[in-house]
């Protein structure tokens, strides 16, 4: 069924009843508010918003309405690109608000149990006074190390695909999240590859396909606020790693070394697991960049438990410094936990946390 407004104050009025909603299709005058009815909803995080623009008014696009688009949309287009866009987004949509827990076509919402809430609201409220010094004093050494905010605040994807804002404290420059694309060879979950491999045409951010005829790119990405051929982007990023983390990170600060060995950095999502954000024991939430690349029926089978500070494949591997975790291994501890977690599990996860807080490997 599609639905054609003449303003956002219809969108807005219909928003507010629909239940589901699987694409939104706007222009850039209305971009950024239609981006705020949507998301102030929850359930409708994950819903995508495609802006209309044609493909030679893209370089004179505003900067401010760049993040509000999952991506653009071209309906000059006579090869019906724009068509297979939109099938594509309808799909990725449905498979996002979809979580299932087993290859059985079989819908799934997980909700946290009671007395594990319980045990959330009274050891996170506990730790939050007893560790408030600590707190208190990590906060100004952060200031004092490094110019920044104290707290480091990060969307991530928790139970049920649902996104959060997430709270470390800062152990990274100002602005880390930026260089991150320039350090991809260094990430600990990359395969080994030949240097030289897909090194042609590196300096043509381009598709074969585009560079053929010579033309500007035809399916245009948002990629920290650059513009990007989709097609480029799915060739280069095909087979890459679903996580990221880096060993002897160069962003991580003087101070960001201790707090991350030692875990302290962790200790703000005492707020979020008190919130309800997360739980003390679960799979790690993840950045939206990787949480992205997990949304097959598999895969997603690690968002069907709770979202958590510590858990199964810290205790088992990570912690114990056997070596790089593989993507594979990673997310079949995260699917064994969200199919098997109990009040012993967790309690099995705590006490051995409490031997690992210091990390072996400095990541």
């Amino acid at each position: 069924m599609v639905i054609h407004h003449a303003n956002t104050v219809e969108t807005g009025q219909w928003l507010a009843d629909a239940a589901n909603v699987a694409l939104i299709v706007t222009d850039a005058l209305n971009v950024q508010t239609v981006y705020q009815l949507v998301r102030a909803d929850y359930q409708k995080q994950n819903v995508p918003i495609l802006m209309i623009i044609p493909p030679d008014e893209i370089e004179g696009m505003p900067d401010a309405v760049q993040p509000y688009a999952t991506d653009l949309l071209d309906f000059t287009s006579v090869s019906g690109d724009w068509q297979e866009k939109i099938n594509y987004y309808l799909d990725l949509s449905t498979r996002l608000s979809a979580v299932y827990v087993s290859a059985a076509p079989t819908y799934y919402q997980f909700r946290l149990p009671w007395w594990k809430r319980s045990i959330d609201i009274a050891v996170s409220l506990s730790a939050l006074l007893i560790l408030s010094p600590l707190l208190l004093v990590v906060a100004v050494l952060i200031k004092l190390d490094s110019r920044g905010p104290i707290l480091y605040k990060s969307a991530r994807a928790g139970t049920n695909f649902r996104i959060f804002n997430m709270y470390k404290f800062r152990t990274m420059k100002a602005m880390a999240d930026r260089l991150i694309g320039d350090m991809k060879a260094s990430n600990i979950y990359t395969k080994n590859s030949d240097p030289s491999e897909n090194s042609e045409n590196k300096q043509d951010d381009r598709c074969n396909e585009c560079q053929l005829v010579n033309s500007s790119c035809r399916q245009p990405l948002f990629d920290q606020s650059q513009v990007i051929c989709e097609k480029r982007y799915l060739t280069d990023t095909e087979g890459a790693a679903k996580f990221m983390k880096f060993r002897n990170d160069p962003r991580i600060t003087r101070l960001g070394t201790f707090l991350r060995n030692s875990s302290i950095d962790e200790l703000p999502q005492l707020f979020n697991i008190l919130l309800g954000d997360m739980s003390l024991v679960g799979n790690r939430p993840l950045p939206l960049y990787e949480a992205e690349k997990l949304t097959t029926d598999q895969s997603a089978q690690r968002f069907a438990g709770p979202a958590g500070l510590t858990g199964l494949w810290q205790v088992k591997k990570r912690a114990k410094g056997e070596g790089p975790v593989t993507d594979s291994e990673r997310i079949a501890l995260d699917i064994e936990y969200a199919r098997t977690f109990s009040f012993r599990t967790d309690m099995y996860i705590i006490w051995q946390t409490l031997f690992s807080i210091w990390q072996k490997e400095n990541v």
